[in-house]
């Protein structure tokens, strides 16, 4: 009996250390989260009729994990719940208006995010997302004298993504996705003779900013008169800008058909003097003469190939500041110009009649938001990404991880691989 008694209290014992063992620790108790979507309008001269064209109530609210990944969505902002149950984390808050389209007239986009908050077991937090203008904002001027002397005139704004045409009596603004914009005046005239003149006036913005007024102003006295194409950039904070945009010719070399594909600005294994180099794609079914074309940093410094080079279709070229850059580089600009670490414009056009007023071929902003930040490593436009529209955006864009010296990461010459999800 005493045995038995010894087994029974045993399997006791266990019994109660296997429930110990199995017991789970209590969830933590879920915080609460309060948002405010708000609109902050930054276009000065549209005043009330932009807040009258949308209601922040009718804004889609998005909560993000840290990493990135929704966690709930709220179709319309006036449907969220005054306190919304979280698990206790890291959080943001993205808030945007449901009319996101390449182009179109009197149609602001607002997007808003907010910064990174922490939910902690039963606490409460409030949020506020200021949501702006993210378009480019485009109006246009024609002068008396375009009245007066042309029968008809009308300016065809576009980007990669759309295009917008103003015709002699729109007056309405049109909004962009902040891509680089082409901008074509086609101004006619019928002669007594029945014979109909045709005037076109063309330029580019290489660079839109989003919350910006670009007012295009198209002045032209007659054929074969003076002809200037001005715009002023209009914001609330800074006073009027104006900027001169020459007449430009168009090119040999379309937009778009050349892409800049990969920047190495900031090498460790060579100083930037003699490191530096980017890559160039030929994103078309025929081989292209870079011969004359101008590569330009920024709205300064600017360098025309100046020898008898040629790009296969869907091949790269690399130019490099320095012949030790990279193993047979394709082209040297030399001390032309320096890629800067902190981000900068980097674009090629096509010649025109004398270097300056040549039609832009592509544009990269490398500092611009959402591009990736390297040292030691190129950046790279990802495979999936090779056109007009996509090569613009930072997100398109990654660190190289592929070593082509004794430390810099980098595939000058070759394909960058699919570096996006």
């Amino acid at each position: 009996m005493k045995k038995l008694s010894a087994i029974a209290l045993m399997v006791t014992v266990f019994c109660i250390l296997s429930c110990q063992r199995e017991e789970v620790t209590p969830p933590l108790a879920k915080g609460t989260l309060s948002v405010n979507i708000g609109l902050f309008i930054s276009v000065n001269d549209v005043e009330n009729t932009l807040k009258s064209t949308a209601d922040a109530g009718d804004f889609k609210v998005t909560i993000h994990a840290s990493g990135g990944d929704p966690v709930q969505v709220f179709e319309k902002a006036s449907e969220m719940p005054e306190h919304i149950e979280m698990d206790p984390g890291t959080y943001y808050v993205t808030a945007h208006s449901d009319n996101d389209l390449p182009a179109a007239f009197s149609n602001p986009y607002y997007y808003g995010e907010s910064a990174l908050f922490e939910i902690v077991p039963a606490g409460q937090q409030t949020v506020s997302v200021n949501c702006q203008l993210a378009n480019t904002m485009v109006t246009i001027f024609f002068s008396d004298q375009v009245k007066e002397n042309f029968d008809d005139y009308s300016v065809t704004v576009s980007s990669a993504a759309g295009s917008l045409i103003f015709g002699r009596d729109e007056t309405r603004p049109g909004y962009f996705r902040p891509l680089p914009l082409i901008i074509t005046a086609t101004l006619t005239l019928q002669q007594p003779s029945g014979t109909v003149q045709t005037k076109t006036l063309s330029g580019s913005i290489a660079d839109p900013q989003p919350r910006k007024n670009y007012e295009i102003h198209v002045d032209v006295t007659s054929f074969g008169g003076s002809a200037a194409i001005s715009i002023l950039q209009d914001e609330t904070i800074d006073p009027v800008e104006i900027i001169g945009l020459t007449d430009c010719e168009p090119g040999p070399v379309g937009y778009g058909d050349l892409l800049i594909t990969e920047i190495m600005y900031d090498p460790s294994f060579l100083d930037d003097t003699e490191g530096e180099w980017f890559e160039i794609y030929n994103n078309t079914l025929f081989p292209i003469a870079l011969d004359q074309v101008v590569i330009r940093k920024n709205s300064g410094a600017q360098h025309i190939i100046n020898q008898q080079l040629t790009i296969n279709s869907h091949e790269y070229a690399v130019f490099a500041r320095n012949q030790l850059a990279v193993t047979d580089p394709d082209y040297l600009y030399n001390s032309s110009f320096s890629l800067n670490n902190s981000g900068g414009m980097l674009a090629l056009y096509n010649y025109g009649s004398n270097g300056t007023n040549g039609s832009l071929i592509c544009v990269v902003n490398y500092g611009g938001y959402s591009f990736p930040s390297a040292t030691g490593a190129s950046i790279c436009l990802s495979d999936n990404a090779l056109d007009n529209v996509s090569a613009v955006f930072g997100t398109s864009w990654c660190e190289s991880s592929v070593l082509y010296n004794e430390s810099d990461k980098g595939t000058p010459g070759s394909a960058n691989g699919n570096c996006l999800p």
